[in-house]
């Protein structure tokens, strides 16, 4: 397949297998091995490189993905004589040790300050959230952002490479499976008719990770939808917000529509997985793969999201909560896609909040998450409520039980406390090597009681 993109400032076109990952095409055949990986599953940042723009994981993509693109690698960042603003902080405040992260954690803050240019130190901790270093303790590579940060430079002005990188060890290539990136709708149907066993994916965050771990298949064709434009919308229709499946988790961060009715759905946009997966994870994609621990699904049941659902012959509307079957389970038919989500304005809730606890603070699977939405009156009764735990059954836990004996009381610490026979009863959570039955148990009540603390 022949993939013209730009590389570094350079114009390139290169003819490669379409399901080749951008880390190999790099690596392994461009001989540009400043990009580093660990991990191959998106979880340590080292492969991060800019694509249009943005910080994403060149394990988590395949080369057929980059055409029309703009891509900067570390190689297109600065020259040994003219070094990149950042790259001179971190030489500076010794914020280099192995180096082995430090590629990937430069890329990633280029794209931070690229955002906002004067960073409080948590906020350069948290965009660094998808990078791990083992050597530093992260300290002076803080210094050497904020340092930066303070500098007049052009943080997105990159030194033009001034050579074309050839491909070599041609004689390994070898396309496993078929790659298409249909531009509308009508030729994802044409594309699904004629091959209907391929696996639909966007972000890639979950599908090639799996592909990886061959869970599913090297041979198994695959159809990237991340082109569709239309899969991106999001827009207000009366009382409602239709949403895109398509819409990735960071172009729903800087939604205002999204900010202004839905905190709940913000808040846990905001902390899922890392700044790289945000930019490449779809809302769509964290339903249909249908994780108990899945941070946009709480929200979306107390929401009470209806999601319209596609074929080429029709299309349908479900609930979310009819949608999940089961852990990993959904009510997709053979032929159809997720293509955008409906949720209610809910202008009467006067609280909205979700969080998760999971084992480091950024990264992390849910233990157990909650998510909360209510009315309270200036008399702290409870006038109306919705409530969802994730991550503590195969799906996601509602139960208006709970709901309707907390109605009409006077919020308090007691009230709260008098529905934790019912969550023992309502929720099924089981050991496993992040948290035990009973931990899970414990922090399903006591994450309610954020509604009673939280409250002013």
């Amino acid at each position: 397949m022949n993939i013209d993109f730009n590389l570094n400032g350079v114009n390139v076109c290169y003819n490669v297998p379409s399901d080749l990952r951008v880390i190999d095409l790099l690596r392994e055949h461009l001989n540009l091995t400043g990009t580093k990986e660990s991990c191959g599953s998106g979880e340590c940042g080292s492969c991060t490189i800019l694509i249009n723009g943005e910080s994403k994981l060149a394990c988590l993509m395949l080369a057929s993905q980059l055409k029309g693109k703009e891509v900067v690698t570390i190689e297109g960042i600065g020259k040994e004589e003219k070094l990149h603003p950042i790259q001179e902080e971190f030489i500076k405040k010794g914020a280099v040790q192995c180096g082995f992260c430090t590629p990937g954690m430069i890329i990633s803050a280029i794209d931070l300050l690229k955002r906002k240019k004067i960073l409080s130190r948590e906020e350069i901790r948290k965009g660094i959230s998808g990078n791990i270093c083992r050597c530093t303790g992260y300290q002076k590579i803080v210094d050497a952002i904020e340092a930066a940060s303070e500098k007049s430079a052009k943080i997105d002005k990159f030194e033009k490479m001034d050579y074309t990188p050839l491909l070599i060890n041609k004689d390994r290539f070898n396309e496993k499976a078929k790659v298409f990136l249909p531009l509308t709708l009508d030729e994802l149907w044409n594309i699904m008719e004629k091959y209907p066993d391929a696996i639909l994916y966007s972000g890639g965050t979950d599908i090639l990770t799996k592909r990886r771990k061959q869970i599913i298949p090297y041979e198994k064709n695959l159809i990237c939808i991340e082109k569709i434009q239309e899969l991106k919308i999001v827009k207000e229709r009366e009382d409602k917000i239709f949403i895109g499946a398509g819409s990735t988790f960071v172009s729903l961060t800087e939604n205002h529509l999204i900010e202004k009715n839905f905190p709940v759905l913000m808040q846990a946009l905001n902390v899922i997985g890392s700044p790289q997966i945000r930019h490449m994870g779809t809302i769509g994609g964290n339903i249909c793969t249908a994780s108990p621990a899945g941070d946009t699904l709480p929200p979306l049941y107390v929401l009470e999201a209806v999601l319209e659902i596609r074929s080429k012959s029709h299309k349908r509307e479900v609930s979310i909560k009819d949608f999940i079957l089961g852990s990993g389970k959904t009510d997709l038919e053979h032929g159809e896609i997720i293509y955008g989500i409906k949720i209610k304005k809910k202008p009467e809730y006067n609280f909205q909040y979700y969080e998760k606890v999971g084992q480091r603070n950024a990264l992390s699977i849910s233990i157990a998450g909650i998510a909360i939405i209510a009315n309270i009156s200036s008399k702290k009764i409870i006038e109306q409520i919705k409530i969802a735990w994730g991550s503590v059954a195969p799906t996601v836990v509602v139960s208006e039980k709970i709901e309707n004996k907390l109605i009409g009381q006077k919020l308090s610490e007691k009230v709260i406390k008098s529905v934790f026979p019912l969550i023992d009863d309502t929720v099924s959570p089981i050991d496993d090597i992040r948290a035990s039955v009973t931990y899970r148990l414990a922090l399903s009540k006591n994450l309610l009681l954020r509604l009673e603390q939280l409250w002013l």
